[in-house]
């Protein structure tokens, strides 16, 4: 993919963004999205009920964060010199996108499923298990829709820093610009 392409594509992702910001900002706004009152402290605010705040806008939520992955993954390819751009490039971007969709995905519906039922059990794995027990399951200590959240979604980032640091010689710099570069600055003496 050329360069111009590859910018058309992030401008794209970026236009359906603010498309998705816009409707959200149209929707007519549920009830007690500020929250409620404390019954004991004036002060203080409660959420009130979480579904009824978060599902009129979840689904346009998801589809957002799914363009930014996306758009992040455009942005490093325009990051990358479009002859070394190979097909293993692609791969391995394309799999990082699709650990990263893949533990938003997973997280997303753990919390959904969550403000539906109000309760947080997995079974085989898979977070519409819950549904069935009724009990909070707790992974290294915390909630399981928590848990993805705390643990997945910053550890689905080291497929892009995988990307970078064994393909840096392929991609980013080899040793042939290394060589290129020393000779341009033996040309050009510091004055």
């Amino acid at each position: 993919m050329n360069q111009s392409r590859l910018c058309l594509v992030i401008l794209l992702f970026g236009l359906l963004q603010c498309g998705l910001l816009g409707l959200i900002a149209v929707l007519p706004a549920a009830e007690n999205v500020g929250g409620l009152a404390h019954p004991l402290f004036n002060s203080m605010r409660v959420g009130g009920d979480g579904a009824a705040r978060f599902l009129p806008v979840a689904d346009l939520a998801y589809w957002f964060q799914i363009l930014v992955l996306a758009q992040i993954c455009c942005m490093i390819a325009l990051g990358v010199r479009p002859d070394r751009r190979s097909s293993g490039f692609w791969v391995q971007l394309g799999a990082s996108f699709g650990l990263l969709a893949a533990a938003w995905t997973v997280m997303y519906q753990a919390y959904e499923g969550f403000l539906v039922t109000g309760q947080t059990q997995m079974i085989a794995g898979w977070p519409y298990g819950f549904l069935v027990t009724g009990q909070t399951q707790m992974i290294a200590g915390w909630p399981y829709p928590t848990a993805w959240q705390v643990y997945a979604i910053w550890l689905s980032g080291f497929g892009l820093v995988a990307l970078y640091v064994v393909g840096f010689k392929a991609y980013v710099w080899s040793d042939d610009d290394e060589t290129r570069f020393r000779a341009l600055v033996k040309q050009y003496p510091a004055r």
